[in-house]
């Protein structure tokens, strides 16, 4: 099956001009210990041509925890930037036009803290938050089947991502509230085909769960957008983008009613994956990294990060982050691919492998869909069992000398790169009195309403994430990260 352009089920693109009407997103990730550098980082990756921002957080952010919390102890600023109030959100952004940039927060857990945040910071920089653009990740599912970064039960968790989605699809008309997932359970060990089913899985249960708010399904999923990476084998991983493009128009169509173009189409954010990288010999991640964006490119997709040489050493310093921006820009400015609206169109080693793809998928919805659907496969564990049986028999990156390190002269490439720490020391956050505005909160978490009002006005009294958090916990209160 060779689509058209523009056309359902939009396996060949969801443009009829492809590319030439609009590029892909240049989104690199970036967050690195402080506001203070992070914000740095992202002026110069704008001042070197970057066209989206994408924010990373540090694990006790990503978990709820203020930085002078004994359990943040040691993870500070360590993954990505600590933000403990809108204040240290707004020195991320500080000089960065909010209502000129896209955002892309890469926040599932406390997405309805860091979305309340970036409203405020938004009110208090004179910018309407109904002009907000970008996307937040706010993907439970995935959390608890691949990362495990969540703080409350599942029911809980899914009800807060269910409050961000609706709060922004009422009041925040350019803001994505979801992305949701494929990539993060293929970096945890799953073939491509899993990949795929997964993001399908979890659809349903988002709209299912939107479905019971009353929220009609082509207003929300007009909304939605995706996330998958790609990996070395070029043209399977491009075929899998129109593959999944496919399957989903038609299940938006034909399972939930869908009637509306927009959301029968799969926007999707492409990421380059860092498992592909290689700890030896690291100057080969730039071909590594090169042929995974170019999968992605030929698969059409709307945004793409393109992972740094130095990546399997540690957070990319300045080289590694340019090398990897200057790889997109080299694939859109020197190369024809975006002068084609479906590249890959009428190839007979496509449609093999799109056929054969395309069943793997079916083949995995069906057992999911046996299990319970994807809730009940993640409560069971059974799904994550068989993540982690492929994850062992995945042997990594296989060009290069196994047991060597890099040489003196990447050392010495890597080492002279401009970098910041990868950790900083735990920082006392200075608290404020909000418990009026802490008690409405927790009254609204107790009594099922919506939670964004409250979470919006606590964040301007200059509540922090760890109260925030303590706040939102169901009775009685349960551990971080307890079932």
């Amino acid at each position: 099956m060779t689509g058209v352009p523009g056309q359902f089920p939009y396996d060949a693109g969801l443009h009829p001009a492809g590319y030439r009407s609009r590029l892909w997103t240049m989104r690199q990730l970036a967050g690195l210990h402080s506001a203070a550098s992070t914000n740095e980082r992202f002026r110069y990756l704008l001042g070197m041509g970057e066209t989206g921002l994408s924010l990373a957080f540090d694990l006790p952010t990503q978990h709820g925890l203020d930085p002078d919390e004994p359990a943040a102890a040691g993870e500070v600023g360590r993954t990505g930037v600590s933000i403990a109030t809108v204040d240290d959100l707004a020195a991320v952004f500080a000089e960065i036009p909010l209502e000129k940039v896209s955002v892309s927060f890469t926040i599932n857990a406390t997405a309805p803290m860091l979305l309340a945040m970036w409203i405020v910071v938004a009110e208090e920089s004179g910018v309407d938050p109904a002009t907000l653009r970008g996307t937040l990740q706010n993907e439970i599912l995935k959390e608890f089947l691949a990362r495990k970064a969540y703080i409350y039960d599942l029911p809980t968790s899914m009800r807060y991502a269910l409050d961000v989605i609706e709060f922004c699809v009422r009041n925040l008309p350019a803001v994505n509230p979801i992305s949701i997932s494929g990539g993060h359970v293929r970096e945890a060990g799953a073939d491509r085909a899993l990949e795929l089913a997964c993001a399908l899985a979890n659809t349903d249960e988002y709209l299912a769960g939107l479905a019971a708010r009353g929220l009609d399904v082509d207003t929300v999923a007009a909304r939605f957008s995706f996330i998958f990476g790609t990996h070395m084998e070029l043209l399977a991983e491009a075929v899998k983008f129109r593959v999944a493009r496919a399957m989903y128009a038609e299940r938006m169509r034909d399972r939930w009613g869908a009637t509306e173009p927009r959301a029968m189409r799969m926007r999707i954010q492409a990421n380059t994956f860092g498992s592909a990288l290689a700890h030896q010999e690291p100057l080969n991640n730039i071909v590594r990294a090169t042929v995974q964006a170019l999968a992605a490119v030929l698969g059409g997709v709307q945004s793409l990060h393109v992972c740094s040489f130095d990546e399997a050493h540690r957070t990319p310093g300045r080289l590694g982050a340019r090398v990897a921006l200057r790889t997109q820009q080299i694939l859109a400015g020197e190369t024809d691919l975006a002068r084609y609206a479906d590249p890959l169109g009428g190839s007979a080693a496509v449609e093999q492998v799109r056929l054969a793809l395309t069943a793997e998928v079916r083949q995995w919805l069906d057992r999911i869909e046996r299990h319970g659907g994807m809730s009940e496969c993640i409560r069971s564990g059974w799904l994550e069992a068989e993540v982690e049986t492929m994850a062992y028999a995945n042997p990594g990156p296989r060009v290069g000398v196994p047991d060597a390190t890099p040489s003196a002269a990447e050392d010495a490439l890597i080492a002279a790169d401009r970098h910041t720490p990868a950790a900083i020391p735990p920082r006392t956050v200075h608290r404020r009195a909000c418990a009026a505005e802490l008690r409405v909160l927790r009254d609204d978490a107790l009594g099922g309403r919506n939670v964004l009002p409250a979470l919006i006005a606590a964040v301007r009294a200059r509540a922090t994430l760890g109260e925030l958090r303590v706040a939102m916990q169901p009775e009685p209160l349960s551990p971080i990260g307890g079932h």
